[in-house]
């Protein structure tokens, strides 16, 4: 009797441990909590640049990084120290005790796995949302010739514990292809991508998702879209427009257009009263305000604006942003104006303010765009921040005014993956390597003297004054 009594104790330990397990899923790491002891949601995505995500205390990214896109790519290698990690922001510590080969970790104590997605590279788009985390990582599925398709970038979600990890689609990605997510008119939020219809890239589609609760199906917008201005969260029209070829058999004719992401619903922006003959391409949009390249039969080629709350639907070229025949590139609204690269010069522009409507009482502000930067001074545009452009290149991050044009180094190392950032109001979060340190017994002759190499790029993160923290677990080189 005691045996089966034993037995049975046994067997209902098992079976609370199983239900243990089933309710908390296949969990990682502990559930994110605020000063309440409740699980951190949110209702609004939280976004950091895209790298990185910062949710409570914890920091979420990418422990390595490493371009899918250079030859030779290797993605089991890339995983193996570019997986998906935490870390404590509140209690970061670092143990530099040498272990008994002389060896010092530089890694700070605390990291942990979340996932073992290969999450570390330059199409990473990393936010919030809910209870879930939602970022891309590279295709993994191969074509019908059981070849790799390193290329194809593929949407992700998991809760903050490690929990209930989805892939919610695949999509082709070129340097021309747009990920990004908004909330529609409905009051839910949607990814919206811009893509290759093709592996040729000779045409475009725009696609919706449902995010939040629950995943919905994607659902195909427009086909044989040529550009787009997708709306932001300064947006009053929760729209997206774009441009495709006009039905005209007489005159090659961009045709614009409207959708409303959230329903599906297409329509003739301009209700088809586009100058015959004319070619229109949207830059970019800040808000309502939309940035487009036109020329007509009329109007020679050059940059325009318009406010969509204007009234009239028409881009003809009425309100001149930049006097140019070829493109530029935009970065966003820096203090009261606007950012952009011009491709002419390579010099980065700033265009104070839009139009010449100011008067001499309230101070004349000219509008004609001025250099901030050399084509010599940069790499690559991180972010805008008030009055404040962050830029750089491959060893170092800086910020300029744009204000007093007055330049501030914030860090400087030997390599830096430039262009790649997180950015949560008070660090700048980017991938480097490692200092070069020398390490082996300390009694060897100085001409002898071992270099540990370590070719990852890691995280770090700086502040606006210089302070600069290691983030990422690095393994002890062999």
């Amino acid at each position: 009797m005691k045996a089966i009594a034993k037995n049975n104790i046994f067997k209902i330990m098992v079976l609370l441990i199983c239900v243990a397990l089933f309710l908390t899923g296949c969990a990682t790491v502990s559930d994110v909590k605020d000063k309440y002891g409740n699980k951190i949601t949110f209702d609004d995505i939280q976004y950091f640049e895209g790298q990185v995500a910062v949710i409570g205390d914890y920091l979420y990214y990418a422990n390595s990084y490493t371009s899918s896109s250079e030859d030779g790519f290797d993605y089991d290698t890339a995983s193996s120290t570019g997986y998906l990690s935490r870390i404590n922001l509140s209690s970061i510590s670092y143990n530099y005790t040498a272990d008994e080969d002389g060896y010092v970790n530089p890694s700070p104590n605390g990291t942990e796995k979340v996932n073992d997605r290969f999450v570390g590279f330059e199409n990473q788009y990393m936010f919030a949302l809910g209870e879930y985390l939602y970022f891309t990582s590279v295709n993994t599925h191969r074509t019908t010739g059981l070849e790799n398709d390193y290329s194809q970038v593929s949407l992700f979600r998991v809760k903050f514990n490690g929990d209930k990890f989805d892939e919610i689609e695949t999509f082709r990605y070129d340097e021309n292809s747009i990920i990004t997510a908004q909330k529609g008119d409905d009051g839910n939020y949607y990814y919206i991508v811009y893509c290759p219809a093709d592996s040729e890239g000779t045409s475009y589609n725009l696609y919706s998702i449902k995010i939040g609760s629950k995943i919905g199906d994607p659902t195909l917008l427009a086909e044989g879209v040529t550009s787009v201005a997708i709306c932001d969260e300064d947006s009053q029209f929760r729209n997206v427009l774009f441009t495709t070829d006009a039905e005209n058999e007489y005159y090659e004719t961009t045709a614009i257009k409207e959708v409303n992401f959230a329903t599906g619903e297409v329509n003739n922006y301009s209700n088809g009263l586009e100058t015959l003959g004319s070619t229109t391409t949207f830059m970019g949009r800040f808000g309502d305000i939309v940035v487009y390249s036109y020329n007509s039969n009329i109007t020679p080629q050059s940059i325009f604006y318009k406010d969509l709350a204007s009234g009239d639907k028409l881009f003809n070229g009425g309100n001149e942003f930049y006097p140019s025949h070829s493109n530029i590139t935009l970065y966003g609204k820096a203090g009261d104006g606007y950012l952009f690269l011009s491709e002419t010069s390579g010099s980065l522009m700033y265009k104070p303010t839009l139009g010449m409507n100011s008067t001499e009482e309230e101070g004349y502000v000219d509008p004609t765009p001025i250099a901030l930067l050399t084509s010599g001074s940069f790499s690559d545009i991180l972010f805008v921040d008030g009055d404040y452009v962050y830029y750089s290149n491959s060893t170092s991050i800086s910020r300029i005014s744009v204000r007093d044009r007055v330049e501030q180094q914030l860090v400087s190392m030997t390599s830096i993956v430039s262009g790649e950032c997180g950015y949560d109001g008070n660090y700048i979060y980017f991938y480097a390597q490692l200092e070069e340190q020398e390490s082996g017994d300390e009694e060897e002759d100085s001409d002898s003297t071992d270099t540990a190499t370590d070719e990852n790029y890691y995280l770090y993160r700086v502040n606006k004054t210089g302070y600069l923290q290691l983030l990422s677990k690095v393994e002890k080189p062999e």
